[in-house]
Order: structure tokens, then C-alpha cells, then sequence
């Protein structure tokens, strides 16, 4: 069963014990971002997975096989609905399928690999729970999407994606070395280590832990490895040394998502389109809970409306593509109809809202719940950490414009004060540094053209990225720790009359003047007399 964690603001929502013990003992619901270099066959492996799952049928292939340039592009038309998608044979944007494994119910995200459309990506990276790497490995063709950036050009998306993901707070990945087939010679042990000894090192230099890795060789065109390994002769040197897991066997093993049902309910739109007198709104349910009947705030325009229904994406059956079944929640039909009308975190849903104007609600505004203690913060100017590509060619200075990428939103930003370089660890490394050149850690200010809801930013996870130069740099907010114990670390002292003055910063909590402080680890009680800001001195 899926995790269920508690309040980490004390703000609780309400939820009956019946639905509390039904969520624990409810499939994992996870949301699986496809990333990878454009070319990699990410829509053709989740064709073939879709296919094999049984939620494709076969004569769905077979017309596409006629109706397509190349035969082998069927598979990607799962995928790739749109007409531009399938003329030109290009992922263009976030195609969006459901499916069914023994232990999860997946929601597939296949990103674009064009780095003409990776703001898309960063909106399927931003939704998503765990990722799956496709990289290929025809000869030539990994190298190209996993070199980096020159003087001369610019470099594979698949270091990209990979940053991004992991920023965006992707934790769990798995790696397809898809076209292991086509390799020289074919389903090379050899071609398959190689692109693990050098894949492998770089997930773990950004922050993937190895245990959360895995690599599995694939076919996405034949489908040897995807559920089973066949016996026929052409996968008899694949036999001869792999003895892993199939890749719906490794997708499978996906640990569930922790989901902060208690907190107070976030919903980011996706997308809208009208529907009789209402709205229909697509979005994810990112934490707390709503239900059939409540009003919800949208930010940050401020208005109130009402959910009138909820509908759940469910996977089809190939067998049965309109759905018309009995319930598949795992319990009995009336349980399911009653947690088809609930909204819970980490659902992907379509919400029909009623009593608001479609010109006042836009994709990336946040719903929320109307009590003004359980909404989020409205801001146009926020702190964050920020990474810095390595391949950046022009640094960032303060006064640089560029482009927030936050889940569906794309506004203008400003990179208005430059505040400290990190280290690994967090440390402080340098105060006001003058430019940000590429691989650097750092603290920024950033100011928007607007206000934005940026959900719940002391307790957010990674979530947006910046876009500078043409390079994407994930950024998440400032971790402020105002209700934790009060903590400061002394850095310098001098005594001053009857008093010391000490400097140092706070790393959590608060305190004021008149406050008494415990020394540690002598033990002594101090009291504050005075407490004085840091400036920037005028010219």
C-alpha cells in the first residue's frame, strides 16, 4: 500500500477514518516520466509496453503500420496523438497514457526529447513520481544524446533530462538501453556495460542513489525484455548473460510514492476546456484532498468555485476499450464510486467546476482549500537554489532575464540579487558573488512579471526550472525552517561594553529581543539585548 504521511505544517485536513483505511489499502498510484535523447524510441518502447499490457489492441498497430510513413512508427502513434506529432515524427509535447501493472497504476508521461521543447519536459518531469531513461544503443546514437555541451555545439538532451528529472524531485529511475538489439554485435554484453560504466557515475554525481537505479536492455520494436524474454534464436546472446528483471518486471518494483494526504489539498491545472455551464479543469492533485461538493480557492486570481465532479484516467482494456466493467478499485462497486468522487494526492483527475468564468482560471493556477489558513502563499518575489548547467556559456549576473518553467507555467523572470555560492554540502561558499558561471550552487532572489501560487514553499518539493541562455537550470525554494527550534550558528564575537556581540546566522526557527538563548555545549543562559541585519550600503 502507498505511504500516507502525516502533517509536516499542522494544518490538518479532515478525513474520515473509513476513507483513511481505504487509501492505505488501495493500489499505488504512480505518475512515470519517459525521458531520454529525441530519437531514443521512448514512444515506440511505450507503445510496446501499453501493447503488451494489453491496453492497446493489435489491429489498433496493424492500421497504424498502414496509415504510417514507416511501419515502425505504429507503435510511437500510441503515443503521439497529434496529427503534427505523427507527420513530422517528433514528440512535441507531454502525451499522456494510464496502465495497470500488479502493483501500481501508472500514469506514463512521455516527454519530448527535442531540446526545441523541453519546457514540456519539465512539465512531465514537475508531475511526476518516478522516471524511466530510455537511451539507445545503436552505434553513434547514445554518444550523441549523452555528450556534453562544446564551444561548437551543444550537447545530448539525455544529461539534460537527467539533471532536470532529478531537480524536479524524481528519486527512482530506471534506465532502458533500448535498440540493444541493433548494437554491434547484437545484444552486446559489452555495449551494455559500456553505457552503464558511464551513465551509472553521472546519475550518482547528481544525486541519484544507486540503490534507486537500475538498467534493463530492451527491444521497443520487437519487444524482447519488455515482459518476457522470447525464446526464439534472435535473443540467444541477450540469455547467455543477462539473468535480470524484464522491464514491466523493474517498472514494477517501483517503491510507492509517499503522499501528504493530510496537508492542505494543492491542485495544479495542466489544462481547461468549457463543458456546459462549467469547467472542466486537468490537473494533479499534489497533496491533501478534496471531494464531490467543496469549494475550492484558484490562485492566484482569488475566486471561489465548486467541484461538481470528479473523474479518475483509468487504463482501457484492449479487450474492453470503452470500460464498460465492473469496478477495478480492488474493492466492492460501491467503495469504488465512492473514491471515484474523491481527489486524493498524487492523483491525476479531470474536476468539473462550476460558478467561475473560464477567462479567470488559467493552466498553472493552483487550487486550493478557501480557508485562509490552509491556503498558499501568493508572491512575486521568492528565494531559491539554484544549479547551474555545466554547459552554460554566457554566466548569470544580477539584472538577468529569463523564463520560469513552474509545472504549466511559463512567465518572465529576473534574476534580482545574487546572494551566495554553496558547496556541496550547503555551505556558504561565497557572500554576493558577481556572476553564476555553469556548475555552480547558489542562492538567488527572483522576481516575477506576476504573482504566482507557489503551493506551500517552506514544505515544496523541487519544482520548477529557469530558463537562461537556452539552457534549463532546475531551481526549488529556499528551505526556511521558521517552526523548527530556534538554531543559530556563531560564526565570529567581540565584546562590546557589558555585552559580547556575536554574529552568526539563523538556520532555523526564530527568536527576538528579550529572548533567552542556551549556549551549547557549555550550557550557559544568555539573553538577547540587540539584534542587527546585514545592509547593503548605498553609494
Amino acid at each position: 500500500a502507498p505511504a500516507i504521511v502525516g502533517p509536516t505544517t499542522g494544518k490538518r485536513a479532515k478525513i474520515s477514518k473509513e476513507l483513511m483505511a481505504s487509501l492505505q489499502n488501495q493500489r499505488s498510484r504512480l505518475s512515470m516520466v519517459v525521458l531520454g535523447h529525441v530519437d531514443a524510441g521512448k514512444s515506440t518502447l511505450m507503445g510496446q509496453v501499453l501493447l503488451q499490457l494489453g491496453h492497446v489492441q493489435k489491429r489498433t498497430i496493424t492500421k497504424y503500420q498502414k496509415q504510417a510513413a514507416k511501419s515502425s512508427f505504429a507503435l510511437a502513434w500510441v503515443m503521439d496523438e497529434d496529427d503534427s506529432e505523427r507527420e513530422r515524427g517528433v514528440t512535441m509535447d507531454i502525451g499522456t497514457k494510464f496502465a495497470k501493472t500488479p502493483t501500481h497504476d501508472l500514469t506514463i508521461l512521455d516527454a519530448p526529447g527535442h531540446a526545441d521543447f523541453v519546457p514540456a519536459m519539465i512539465t512531465g518531469a514537475a508531475s511526476a513520481d518516478v522516471g524511466l531513461l530510455v537511451v539507445a544503443a545503436t552505434p553513434g546514437e547514445f554518444e550523441a544524446g549523452f555528450e556534453p555541451s562544446d564551444s561548437h555545439h551543444r550537447g545530448g538532451q539525455t544529461r539534460e533530462h537527467i539533471i532536470l528529472s532529478r531537480g524536479l524531485g524524481v528519486s527512482q529511475l530506471l534506465v532502458a538501453v533500448n535498440k540493444l538489439d541493433a548494437a554491434d554485435p547484437s545484444w552486446s554484453r559489452g555495449r551494455f556495460e559500456e553505457i552503464r560504466g558511464k551513465v551509472l557515475p553521472f546519475l550518482q554525481a547528481n544525486g541519484f542513489k544507486s540503490h534507486r537505479v537500475r538498467f534493463v536492455p530492451v527491444s521497443g520494436l520487437t519487444g524482447a525484455n519488455v515482459k518476457e524474454l522470447p525464446t526464439s534464436s534472435d535473443v540467444a546472446a541477450l540469455k547467455e548473460w543477462y539473468d535480470g528483471p524484464t522491464l514491466l518486471d523493474a517498472i514494477d518494483g517501483f517503491l510507492p510514492a509517499n503522499r501528504k494526504v493530510e496537508e492542505p489539498m494543492r491542485i495544479i491545472v495542466s489544462d481547461l476546456f468549457p463543458e456546459g455551464k462549467g469547467i472542466t479543469a486537468k490537473g494533479r492533485c499534489v497533496q491533501g484532498i478534496c471531494s464531490v461538493g467543496d469549494q475550492v480557492l484558484v490562485l492566484p486570481v482569488g475566486d471561489v468555485a465548486t467541484i461538481g465532479r470528479i473523474e479518475h484516467g483509468k487504463a482501457q482494456s484492449a479487450s474492453n476499450p470503452y470500460g464498460f466493467s465492473k469496478d477495478e478499485s480492488g474493492g466492492d462497486e460501491k467503495e469504488g464510486a465512492e473514491r471515484g468522487k474523491v481527489a486524493v494526492a498524487g492523483d491525476s483527475v479531470d474536476i468539473y467546476l462550476t460558478g467561475i468564468d473560464i477567462a479567470r482560471i488559467h493552466p498553472g493556477n493552483v487550487l486550493s482549500h478557501v480557508d485562509l489558513d490552509l491556503r498558499p502563499a501568493v508572491k512575486k518575489k521568492f528565494r531559491a537554489s539554484l544549479m547551474v548547467m555545466d554547459d552554460l556559456a554566457v554566466p548569470i549576473i544580477r539584472g538577468a532575464q529569463a523564463l520560469l518553467h513552474m509545472h504549466s507555467i511559463d512567465t518572465p523572470a529576473v534574476v534580482s540579487k545574487l546572494i551566495c555560492t554553496k558547496n556541496r554540502d550547503g555551505t556558504v561558499k561565497r557572500q554576493k558573488p558577481r556572476v553564476l558561471a555553469g556548475g555552480a550552487s547558489a542562492s538567488v532572489e527572483i522576481t516575477l512579471d506576476q504573482k504566482i501560487s507557489n503551493r506551500n514553499m517552506p514544505t515544496a518539493v523541487p519544482w520548477a526550472a529557469l530558463c537562461y541562455d537556452e539552457v534549463a537550470i532546475p531551481i526549488l525554494p529556499a528551505n526556511r525552517k521558521i517552526e523548527e527550534p530556534m538554531r543559530i550558528i556563531v560564526s565570529d564575537l567581540f565584546p562590546e561594553g557589558k555585552g559580547i556581540t556575536a554574529k552568526g546566522r539563523c538556520v532555523q526557527g526564530i527568536c527576538s529581543v528579550g529572548d533567552q538563548v542556551l549556549v551549547l555545549p557549555v550550557g550557559d543562559v544568555a539573553t538577547i539585548g540587540r539584534i542587527e541585519h546585514g545592509k547593503a550600503q548605498s553609494a
